[in-house]
């Protein structure tokens, strides 16, 4: 199963509303987007080969901001349980005008 799936799966346990992006039109509320910011296969410092690594953009959007946070927090905090995770980073949280929506994003490292 590549990274993508392992992601989607682990975070389908803690939210339905987990779509590559961009999300559908007929999304919920609060919805998670995710996209693959980076990755390396089979990168070890000592032979070269191992497991693939990927880096992916974690986004949750909705109108209100505490909700949007406490997803973002769950994720952030679930994760780590269901897959290999390596680091997490916060990004800038935003609010996009146009679409009333509030934005909390991160970046996790998942391993295979």
């Amino acid at each position: 199963m590549n990274l993508d799936l392992r992601l989607t799966a682990a975070a389908g346990t803690i939210t339905a509303a987990f779509y590559p992006f961009p999300a559908p039109k007929d999304r919920p509320p609060l919805y998670v987007t995710y996209q693959r910011a980076g990755g390396r296969r089979h990168a070890t410092l000592n032979s070269g080969a191992g497991a693939e690594r990927g880096t992916f953009q974690i986004d949750v959007w909705g109108p209100k901001k505490g909700a949007v946070r406490e997803l973002a927090d769950q994720l952030k905090d679930g994760l780590p349980d269901l897959l290999k995770v390596g680091e997490i980073t916060d990004n800038p949280d935003d609010y996009e005008s146009d679409t009333s929506l509030h934005r909390a994003s991160f970046d996790v490292t998942v391993w295979a």
